[in-house]
Parts: structure tokens; sequence; C-alpha cells
């Protein structure tokens, strides 16, 4: 494969996977997977968190925990629970394909400073994005103007460079 191949791929795999990126993270409410808890990853924990606070009901001997748990939740506990269903990690995995396209474009093209701009592009993006999710940062709260606005923003700063500015062949 030639350098301009892999140029060509890399641009169009980071173009793709930053709308996916976008889109995954505006339908999660924002980038929400920076400060999970780690349980989110444990199907065995997911599988076992039902109800288990009771308060003033008394259960007879007949209804167990477990048919609370099912009661409440269904049949989750006996089905596999699939994490690619889950906003936060399409966002995940999407971010991380566009700083992999980044640096490989960056390689092919072969220039320092336009290489590393490619790189933090995203990475500047990914900050402002960062900053208009709701909660994360517990000293910013912005009003649904100012967030748009700074959305806007970040989506503008890597189009901008990777459609009009990015190192070309």
């Amino acid at each position: 494969m030639t350098r301009h191949h892999v140029f060509s791929l890399a641009r169009t795999a980071g173009h793709a996977a930053w709308w996916v990126f976008i889109v995954a993270t505006l339908f999660a409410g924002g980038i929400t997977w920076t400060g999970i808890d780690r349980r989110f990853f444990d199907t065995e924990f997911c599988a076992r968190s039902g109800p288990t606070n009771t308060g003033d009901l008394t259960l007879s001997s007949a209804y167990s925990d477990e048919d609370v748990f099912s009661d409440y939740y269904g049949d989750l506990a006996s089905t596999s629970f699939d994490r690619w269903t889950e906003l936060e990690l399409w966002s995940l995995v999407a971010f991380v394909v566009v700083l992999v396209a980044a640096v490989v474009e960056a390689i092919a093209a072969r220039q320092m400073l336009p290489g590393v701009v490619t790189v933090a592009a995203p990475c500047v993006a990914f900050g402002l994005l960062l900053l208009a999710t709701p909660g994360v940062l517990d000293t910013v709260e912005f009003d649904t103007t100012l967030t748009m606005s700074v959305v806007l923003i970040a989506v503008a700063a890597r189009e901008v460079w990777a459609r009009r500015f990015a190192p070309k062949l």
C-alpha cells in the first residue's frame, strides 16, 4: 500500500469516525465516559445490581429477592448484557479511531507542524465538548445557548482544520 493510499484511507476513516463520535456523544448527553464508574464495564455487577433495599415491604418466604429482581428488571439476569448498545462506548471507540487516523494521516503526510495540529485539532474539540457536557466539570455550567455555541465551535475547530488547512499529498 502506498503512502497516498494510507493517507487517503486515514483521512476517510477520520472523517467518518469523527461524525460517529459527534452523533454518539450528543445522543449520550455529552462526553460522559471520562468519569464513568469502573463497574460500568462489569457485566456481573449489572446482572446482580437489583433492588436490595425493600424498605418497609415485608416479603414472605415464598417471594424471594430473586423474584423481586425478576419482577423489577425482567429477564435481564439471564440475558447477556451487550455493551455495544451503550452510546458512551460508541463515543469512546469513535474518538480513539479519530485519534489513530489523525496520527496515521500526520505520519503519512510527513509534515511536522501540520501533522501535530492534525492530531491536536480533535483534542481541542474534545476539550470543548468536555467543557460543554453538563455535570462533568463541577465548576462549569452553561446555559443552552452557550452550550450549543461551544459544541458548534468544537465541531468547527476540527472540521475547518481537517477540510481546509490539513496537509495534502
